[in-house]
Parts: C-alpha cells; sequence; structure tokens
C-alpha cells in the first residue's frame, strides 16, 4: 500500500465484519492507527486482534453507536490509548425487517435509523472537536444506492440511507474551512452478510448479473474508496455521494 494514512488515528464503527472490517484493514494498511469498533466484542477483538498481528497500531471498543454516552465514552478510550482520531468511518448499520410500510411498527423504525443515522451523527459528533483542533478531519458516511432507487419493503432503510446523504452534505458545509472533509459512499449489493438475511445466494447471484462489471460488490472495493477519501488526495472532495455500484446506478 501507499502508506497515505501515516500517522493519522482512524475510527471505524461496525469494524467487526463485513465492509467496517474491511476499511479497518486497509487503513491499517496504509499506516493509520485503527480504533475498532462493534456492538459485538468478540467480532471487534478479532479485527483488532488481526490487524496487532499483522503490525499496525490498534485497539477495540465495544458501544452501541446510537447510545450518546457509549460512543463518547469509546471515542474517549480510543483517543487515550491511540492518539486524536483524525478519521471517521461510520460503517455500523442494520437493514432492519423487510416489510410494507403498513406491516412496520415503531420499534423497527426507530432502531433502523438510531443505528443508521442517529450513530453516524453521534460519532462525527464525538470526535469533531479532535479534528478541529488537528484543523484536519476526513468522516465517510456509508450510505446505499437504495437511498436513491429503493426497492419495495425497505421503507426506514431507505429513509435512513437518504437522510444520511443530507446529513453528509450538510456538515460538510459546516467544517469545510476547517480542513474536514465529509463524503457518502453508496454501494450496490455487497458480498457480506448483511444481504443474506434477506436473499439466497441464488437470488445474489440474479442480482450480479444486472451489475454492468458482472459482479456484486465487495468490501474491499468499498474500502480502497474510502482509503481514497481519507486521504490528502482528496482534500478537494467534500459535500458528496459517490456511487461504488459496478455501474448500476449512475449518478449524474
Amino acid at each position: 500500500m501507499s502508506g497515505r494514512l501515516e500517522g493519522r488515528v482512524a475510527l471505524v464503527t461496525g469494524a467487526g465484519q463485513g465492509i467496517g472490517r474491511a476499511m479497518a484493514r486497509r487503513f491499517a494498511a496504509e499506516g493509520a492507527a485503527v480504533g475498532v469498533l462493534d456492538m459485538n466484542d468478540d467480532n471487534a477483538e478479532a479485527t483488532a486482534s488481526e490487524l496487532v498481528n499483522a503490525g499496525a497500531r490498534a485497539v477495540f471498543v465495544q458501544a452501541d453507536v446510537s447510545k450518546a454516552g457509549q460512543v463518547e465514552r469509546a471515542v474517549e478510550a480510543i483517543s487515550a490509548k491511540l492518539g486524536t482520531i483524525t478519521v471517521l468511518a461510520n460503517i455500523a448499520g442494520i437493514y432492519g425487517r423487510h416489510d410494507p410500510v403498513r406491516d412496520q411498527d415503531l420499534a423497527n423504525w426507530n432502531r433502523v435509523l438510531s443505528i443508521n443515522l442517529t450513530g453516524p451523527f453521534l460519532c462525527s459528533k464525538a470526535v469533531l472537536p479532535g479534528m478541529l483542533s488537528a484543523g484536519w478531519g476526513r468522516i465517510i458516511n456509508i450510505a446505499s444506492g437504495q437511498a436513491i432507487r429503493p426497492r419495495a419493503r425497505v421503507g426506514p432503510y431507505a429513509a435512513s440511507k437518504a437522510a444520511v446523504i443530507g446529513f453528509t452534505k450538510a456538515f460538510a458545509l459546516e467544517v469545510a474551512r476547517n480542513g474536514i472533509t465529509v463524503n457518502a459512499i453508496l454501494p450496490a449489493v455487497t458480498d457480506t452478510a448483511m444481504p443474506r438475511e434477506n436473499s439466497s445466494e441464488e437470488r445474489l447471484r440474479e442480482q450480479a448479473q444486472g451489475i454492468p462489471v458482472g459482479r456484486i460488490g465487495r468490501p474491499e472495493d468499498m474500502a480502497a474508496l474510502a482509503a481514497f477519501l481519507a486521504s490528502d488526495d482528496a482534500a478537494f472532495i467534500t459535500g458528496q455521494g459517490i456511487a461504488c455500484n459496478g455501474g448500476v446506478n449512475q449518478l449524474p
């Protein structure tokens, strides 16, 4: 790797598996120290141990990103061990139940939005003072292609990811003069556990045929884009929703 993140400290939420784990690996390979945050202790510890065994500086913290107190304590713990966090990747997310709106209940709606939207808000707010002091920061949010072209039965998820794009754009304007960029990545279906909650392997193969490049996304595809957005090379890119989807949705 190029070492574009040498000397940086990154926090990756949802880093125990899937896209989050791939980003933690890529950031570490690019030279960053990595705070690994996940609701699952075992998954977070496994990711952090892998990074440490590969020669990186890494620590894990268990936290629910929808809980302000837990987020604040996690940021404090990671900063105390690794230094000021100047790269944040908000990856933690859930689908929730796939049901028509008429069958959705308020508990599912609130849970999906609390993880997918409130989580990035709380994590961004918690790391912002350190970035402002450093005069440099990179915040990368995970939205979704379903924010702009949703399927039926995913109302809470699609709403949460559309809101992430709006949050990204508004927040980027607030901090642009402080050396801080804020961008969102919009994946299409990606080879992780999440789509398998509601789709069979046959269905995933069918979806791959509908993607111009002929395959579904890989976590490493998202991690490569995130590593660029987290680097000095992307200093003039902010407030953007960037599709990483093999051409299935073409943004203007």
